[in-house]
């Protein structure tokens, strides 16, 4: 069968300082090179992606931003970018405003990736700011509302507080129409949560999808760690969580392996490839 192994990146493939070891990138590039299929399905842009797998040879495309766009790293393009529609983008804007809640909003325009936010006077904010590579298409741009930074190709918008206030803001959110969102708990920082929103026909699993249709996967298998893997699960036929990731995550899994700290993803994915190349054999 044609097989994808597809991971997240952090907490999952990323050590807990949010590199790729030297030991993984060496296993990724031996199992490259033999020919298995790899990709990741991340939070992340490709500002930083594409730094984290400059070492990896990547011919099947990754999926970013928790499904919202699916991006070829071998012919630098995105394939694929999911919109959230103007108005419902607009009523987000205004809603953040009148909460005022700090937030970033990205925007897909003419294949450039744009990174717009208002007050950044929140310091979880400004942090989260600060750790993002300045390697956008276009920079970081203030706007005094982010009303303003609104358009056709809004694609995502994120923010990043405690716990209590982010799920605040998610349930006064939870109502618009053509949302999707994901609310998870940040592995580097024990007291932040992540809410991110994207459209409707943006997820990790509706990208597992479109890869496994786009490129004939007769199967996928899939690695995770936290809540927004949950969704990556269920595009794949296989799942399995490292034994850092939260229990909810354990629980959906077909099994639990090893942690993000002991390269457990690329060791299982090597000797999984090696066990099938010698039934083929």
């Amino acid at each position: 069968m044609k097989t994808l192994y597809i991971s997240d990146l952090d907490g999952t493939l990323l050590t807990s300082r949010a590199c790729l070891s030297a030991h993984s990138t060496a296993l990724l590039q031996q199992l490259s090179a033999e020919g298995a299929l790899f990709s990741c399905a991340t939070a992340r842009s490709m500002a930083s992606v594409s730094q984290i797998l400059a070492q990896v040879r990547m011919p099947v495309p990754v999926v970013v931003m928790n499904g919202v766009c699916i991006y070829d790293m071998q012919a630098r393009q995105y394939l694929r970018c999911e919109a959230i529609a103007a108005d419902t983008a607009m009523q987000v804007a205004e809603l953040l405003e009148q909460m005022q809640v700090p937030a970033f909003l990205y925007t897909m325009e003419e294949g450039s990736l744009g990174c717009f936010h208002h007050r950044l006077d929140d310091p979880v904010m400004e942090a989260y700011r600060a750790a993002r590579p300045q390697r956008f298409d276009r920079p970081f741009i203030q706007v005094d509302s982010l009303t303003q930074a609104v358009s056709q190709q809004t694609i995502y918008i994120t923010m990043v507080d405690k716990e209590e206030r982010i799920r605040r803001i998610r349930d006064a959110i939870a109502p618009l129409p053509g949302l999707q969102h994901a609310f998870y708990k940040d592995v580097y920082d024990r007291d932040s949560w992540y809410l991110e929103l994207c459209g409707a026909g943006a997820s990790k699993r509706q990208a597992v999808e479109y890869l496994r249709n786009a490129y004939g996967f007769e199967h996928v298998i899939g690695f995770g760690d936290n809540l927004n893997d949950l969704s990556l699960f269920a595009g794949c036929d296989e799942s399995y969580a490292v034994a850092n990731a939260r229990q909810e995550v354990r629980a959906a899994a077909t099994g639990v392996i090893g942690s993000n700290e002991q390269d457990a993803v690329p060791e299982w994915i090597l000797r999984h490839y090696h066990q099938n190349q010698k039934q083929k054999g």
